[in-house]
């Protein structure tokens, strides 16, 4: 059976890994995409994508508006171009305008609330349920974006 070396960068140039010689590094997903925000908005609040491939506050009573593309990484003003995690940890020192209060529960479920944008522990009685994610820390939210799920 053929033996294969993976091509690696050494000094800049790229060669097959030398004989013997192992790949040791850290492994770590980062989801994250850059668009241009229709509207003002704060770090860690929720968005989707228009049909003109701009993001705006997700909206869990707008079926068009309900599927979640990720959290605000930081504030932009409308029109800036925004970063917006898809995915991993997402940390926000204040969380006040996202959630409703400055700190998360931590082991809390998140779920997109009344409020278009904001994040909530209480799952909506009617609209669409989105759960976002769950609480780590005070400032510490895991991203496992789910579909929406329409609700009677």
């Amino acid at each position: 059976m053929p033996s294969y070396r993976p091509l690696v960068l050494i000094n800049g140039q790229i060669q097959q890994l030398p004989l013997g010689a192992t790949l040791d590094a850290k492994i770590q997903e980062v989801d994250a995409v850059e668009l241009q925000a229709k509207q003002a908005m704060s770090a860690g609040m929720a968005v989707y994508v228009s049909a003109a491939y701009q993001c705006q506050l997700a909206d869990a009573a707008d079926d068009a508006k309900a599927t979640v593309l990720g959290l605000v990484l930081g504030a932009v003003a409308s029109d800036a171009y925004v970063t917006i995690l898809t995915d991993g940890v997402l940390e926000v020192t204040d969380w006040t305008d996202a959630a409703g209060s400055a700190a998360l529960v931590p082991g809390s479920f998140y779920y997109l609330g009344a409020i278009p944008g904001t994040l909530t522990t209480t799952p909506p009685a009617s609209g669409n349920l989105v759960h976002i994610g769950q609480a780590l820390t005070p400032t510490k939210l895991e991203i496992s974006l789910e579909r929406p799920v329409k609700l009677a």
